[in-house]
């Protein structure tokens, strides 16, 4: 009994009245040297109630009217005490100052006296000197990345690869296929100018830019793909791993590395200490290698570090190598050079990038808002750079293996652009061969006019476990990519019933008409079976009952009316009858039981749907024709109106729909990435609502752990909603945070999620909310990455008490967005 009112206690706090008055405490927590302090601890003591900072720093809480008592404490700082007293809402930023007693009882612990902690403590004195000696600079930056390709997969002929469209119109755009005298070379350089103010905010327009072969392992092609500032605390890579990379010189360093001297030297009159970094037992995401300190200014030198594969996800080695250089009594860097090291499937690839800085220009009269949400531009004649102009810009000679790939290149490119070329090419590729016809299907191509149509092969044309037995199907698609990045699809398919004699089939057309805002329009119309209710469990979705005959009609619209703020607009015709004189066949319908068509009118529904969708300060990059998104801190809000019209003489569905949400996925330091979804929804009209059209919320799958962000783990059965609803999602990745600290244990790679959730309906008295742990590890498979978790979940409900279960998921990476999949 007292599981129970802990768990619905904590999930109906924010909901629940009281008749004492509450006031609201906010504010941010931040370190002497003004950096935010993710996931500190606000205690209100005389209520015992509290908060955690986010990744920012900020916090929110309710006070009670009258005097409060406030603690403020983070690991490894001081805790700070103070006194409030609430008769209106307040504001309040707290300063912690960093717990010197703690970190000196570390360095007390080293066996022997070493110099090196004495080091590292004057260039954490020094900190803050650094990171303000500029307001903000200028500099011309090159990069070079060179990737080394061995035993690289043998694919098939190109007139037996299956026909993708978008895929196949790239071939000629790829690096050609190099003749075995010539090296396996993924190669890119770029000359751009960047700005940087000294919060972090940044802007680069690149002027120059060369592709050679697969870009996807390359490592640094913009400033935006994360740099390494030692200075800061902590480090961020999405591109290299899940979790914030502790920094050698952060402020709580000696609780995560271990420090010895081996040597120093002179240049000049300068004397440098050489310091090996380790990582201790603590840590999660840390470095190793070795650091060297200016003596007397106490600044960094060199540095040599590589990443300890706990922190890797994409790469299996990575390395950082800065040198420092004194610009106009600024110490900033000249150069820095990036090694990693991946194998993927047969394939392994290991790596080079080189970024040389020059022409530092500091604190200059930017205009106001020259930081804004465009972080990067290409200029249009960046990627027509020809060979003498980077012969003019390059600050070493290329060598010889990259001079021989970028002169193959620039050969092949003349030929391979060619109308002989291509026509050879689309001959050899549109050959009807034997593969093609049983089980890869045909492709029709001109490269040239950048035109692509598929046609389904044989094992293809026969579905044995369609609804209503057996039925003959037939599907051809064409695709078109412009130059300027606009493309086309069109897609039809044709199938005919045998048992009930029928014919169905569709045709839809997507154009992408403006990359620029990321804007297009999609038609379709045909007739076929749709599903009364998508948000069936596993068990229950494919049943014969979940079914119902239609003949729609649709047009769908996005686009982007100002950076980070879409619009979505849809208009929807669809007839819908019931399967009550269908035919079925037994072969499909053997896999379940109980399963009877649902009877129903048929009806007619007119809808038109509205939404808007809204990520402040999005930030991008813009390419000659195309945007490209890298995301936000802020959370992303989105209010959608779904409406049913009414239509004289004709039985149709009448029905508004209203719901909103925010969501959001954020860093919370070194402990983890956060993500949370909150949404809200109501029927405002139920004037002829029909069962496809109801809002359900999803039962949970026997053992099969869903997405945590949309659904519910142990909802016993999927029930629908006619009124209004809350539902909140929150799931926390400690991506072995906890885990790593433990001996043995952390050798496994295995990893910790926690997380909960809540759904509140009013018309049925109904509340229910959940709590799960879990344990996950990362797969590598070939290229791809696979985590693998294990969960138990309670959860408590007015109306079945207290459950608990084990539950599996299985989730691939998206590598293009750096994010799992759920």
């Amino acid at each position: 009994m007292k599981n129970k009112l802990l768990l619905t206690s904590l999930f109906l706090l924010p909901f629940l009245s009281f008749s004492q008055e509450y006031y609201t405490l906010r504010g941010y927590v931040y370190s002497e040297n003004n950096e935010p302090l993710a996931g500190a601890s606000i205690r209100v003591v005389n209520t015992n109630t509290g908060t955690v900072t986010n990744a920012q720093g900020k916090y929110e809480i309710k006070l009670l009217e009258g005097l409060n008592r406030i603690s403020v404490s983070s690991m490894a700082y001081q805790t700070e005490m103070f006194e409030v007293v609430a008769s209106k809402d307040l504001v309040k930023n707290i300063f912690l100052k960093i717990d010197h007693k703690q970190l000196e009882e570390v360095i007390v612990k080293v066996k022997r006296k070493d110099e090196s902690y004495e080091v590292i403590k004057k260039v954490l004195e020094n900190k803050e000197a650094v990171l303000n000696q500029y307001q903000n600079y200028k500099a011309k930056a090159y990069i070079k990345s060179v990737e080394v390709v061995e035993k690289k997969v043998v694919k098939k002929k190109d007139e037996d690869l299956p026909p993708n469209p978008s895929e196949q119109l790239q071939l000629s755009d790829k690096a050609p296929t190099k003749k075995d005298s010539i090296p396996n070379l993924n190669i890119f350089e770029c000359q751009l100018i960047r700005h940087q103010s000294n919060t972090g905010q940044q802007k680069e327009e690149r002027e120059a830019v060369k592709k050679i072969g697969d870009q996807s392992t390359l490592f640094f092609k913009s400033v935006t793909d994360g740099e390494f500032n030692f200075y800061q605390n902590h480090q961020k890579i999405a591109k290299i791993g899940d979790n914030e990379i502790t920094s050698p010189l952060s402020d709580l360093t000696f609780l995560s590395y271990k420090f010895q001297l081996l040597k120093y030297y002179f240049v000049g009159q300068d004397k440098i200490y050489q310091i090996k970094v380790t990582p201790r037992a603590l840590g999660n995401a840390l470095y190793e290698g070795t650091i060297e300190v200016l003596e007397d200014q106490w600044v960094l030198r060199n540095v040599d570090l590589k990443l300890t594969k706990r922190g890797l996800l994409r790469y299996d080695e990575f390395g950082v190598k800065q040198e420092f250089e004194n610009i106009q009594n600024r110490w900033v860097t000249s150069k820095i050079t990036y090694t990693w090291k991946v194998k993927e499937g047969g394939t392994k690839k290991s790596g080079k990038t080189e970024v040389i800085h020059s022409n530092y220009e500091f604190d200059l009269s930017l205009p106001k808002r020259f930081f804004g949400d465009e972080v990067g531009v290409t200029t249009d004649n960046a990627y027509k750079r020809d060979s003498v102009f980077w012969e003019k810009i390059r600050p070493h000679p290329l060598t010889k293996d990259e001079q021989r790939v970028i002169k193959e290149k620039e050969r092949l490119e003349i030929l391979h652009t060619s109308k002989a070329y291509l026509d050879s090419i689309d001959k050899i590729y549109n050959r009807i061969t034997f593969p093609k016809i049983l089980y890869l299907g045909m492709g029709h191509i001109n490269r040239e006019k950048k035109n692509n149509w598929y046609f389904d092969p044989i094992l293809g044309l026969i579905d044995p476990l369609a609804i209503g037995g057996w039925r003959i199907r037939y599907g051809l698609g064409y695709y078109k990519r412009h130059e300027n990045r606009k493309q086309v699809w069109i897609n039809t398919n044709l199938t005919y019933g045998f048992k009930n004699q029928d014919l169905k089939g569709y045709i839809n057309l997507n154009y992408f008409y403006n990359p620029l805002k990321v804007s297009n329009i999609y038609f379709a119309v045909g007739s076929g079976f749709n599903v009364i209710n998508g948000a069936a469990t596993l068990s229950d979705i494919a049943r014969r009952s979940n079914f119902y005959q239609n003949k729609f009609a649709e047009i769908r619209h996005r686009t982007e009316l100002f950076n980070g703020f879409y619009l979505n607009t849809q208009l929807y015709y669809e007839n819908r009858s019931d399967l009550a004189d269908f035919k079925f066949g037994s072969l499909g319908d053997r896999i379940f039981s109980n399963n009877t068509p649902q009877p129903f009118p048929t009806s007619h529904v007119y809808r038109t749907n509205i939404g808007i969708e809204y990520t402040p300060r999005q930030l991008y990059l813009r390419e000659p024709n195309e945007k490209v998104i890298l995301g936000s801190k802020y959370p992303t809000f989105s209010v959608n109106i779904d409406r049913a019209w009414p239509i004289k003489g004709q039985n149709n569905n009448v029905f508004t729909h209203l719901s909103a949400s925010v969501r959001q996925t954020f860093n919370v330091g070194i402990i983890g990435t956060s993500e949370y979804r909150l949404n809200v929804g109501k029927f405002l009209d139920t004037t002829s609502l029909a069962v496809m059209d109801y809002k359900y919320m999803r039962g949970g799958d026997n053992y099969f752990f869903s997405p945590a962000m949309l659904t519910y783990q142990l909802i016993p059965k999927t029930f629908p909603v006619f009124n209004w609803y809350f539902e909140s999602h929150y799931v926390h990745q400690f991506n072995g945070f906890l885990t790593s600290k433990i001996p043995l244990f952390n050798k496994t790679k295995i990893r910790e999620v926690a997380g909960a959730g809540f759904l509140y309906v009013p018309e049925r008295k109904y509340q229910y909310s959940e709590v799960f742990f879990g344990l996950n590890r990362v797969f590598k498979i070939g290229r791809e990455r696979i985590r693998l978790g294990a969960y138990y979940v309670i959860g408590q409900s007015n109306d079945f008490g207290v459950r608990n279960g084990f539950k599996f998921s299985l989730e691939p990476y998206n590598h293009s967005k750096n994010t799992w999949s759920f």
